[in-house]
């Protein structure tokens, strides 16, 4: 495994994998494809907003991405290629809510996997790489993300709450501009969100 701050092996002037996906999440999780995934309302006001994202929360982001993080985490640090790619295979028939993200989603999991492909020592990495190349694996984000953590030996815990939070700000900043937004506002409304994440990242992780 690499070291959370080894990208010596990864071409030169670039983010690290993990920020890099962390910092890229407003082009899968915007508030409108939120909305529409949910099958609600675009939000208008900022508490519809702010229920919007209380449903996210439940709905989406603990149940199928954390769940999914956690999972291809733990799948790809024991080195389970098989496991890791069922996963990805199974996530949109598992969860069918997750059917109108899937696409965005797979655009960037392909984009952020093909950016792992110089790890050629990291076997799992290699394997996840030929199933997305031979189309069985559609490589959500989530599911990329997980594995990019346990190749850069990102803890479980910190993983989870980082990709929480970058989850909740790329909704929170796509409707930031309609909606008028002061940071304050939208430091509120992330905070709200969060209160219950600790509890469920907790149960993932145990």
């Amino acid at each position: 495994m690499q070291t959370v701050l080894d990208t010596d092996t990864l071409p030169a002037g670039g983010q690290h994998p993990y920020a890099a996906q962390l910092d890229a999440l407003e082009g899968v999780l915007c508030v409108d494809s939120i909305a529409r995934a949910l099958g609600t309302a675009r939000a208008q006001t900022t508490l519809e907003l702010s229920v919007l994202l209380e449903r996210y929360r439940v709905t989406l982001l603990e149940p199928v991405e954390l769940h999914a993080v956690a999972a291809a985490h733990r799948h790809a640090a024991r080195g389970e290629a098989l496991e890791l790619i069922a996963l990805d295979e199974a996530l949109a028939g598992t969860h069918p809510e997750w059917l109108q993200l899937a696409p965005a989603s797979q655009r960037f999991g392909t984009d952020h996997l093909k950016r792992l492909q110089p790890l050629r020592d990291e076997r799992v990495v290699q394997r996840f790489l030929d199933a997305a190349r031979e189309g069985r694996a559609p490589a959500n984000h989530p599911v990329v993300f997980g594995l990019t953590m346990a190749v850069f030996s990102i803890a479980p815990r910190q993983g989870l709450a980082d990709y929480a939070q970058s989850a909740l700000e790329s909704v929170v900043a796509t409707a930031a501009g309609k909606l008028k937004l002061t940071q304050a506002d939208r430091n509120d409304l992330i905070n709200r969100s969060q209160t219950r994440l600790p509890e469920a990242i907790e149960r993932m992780v145990a």
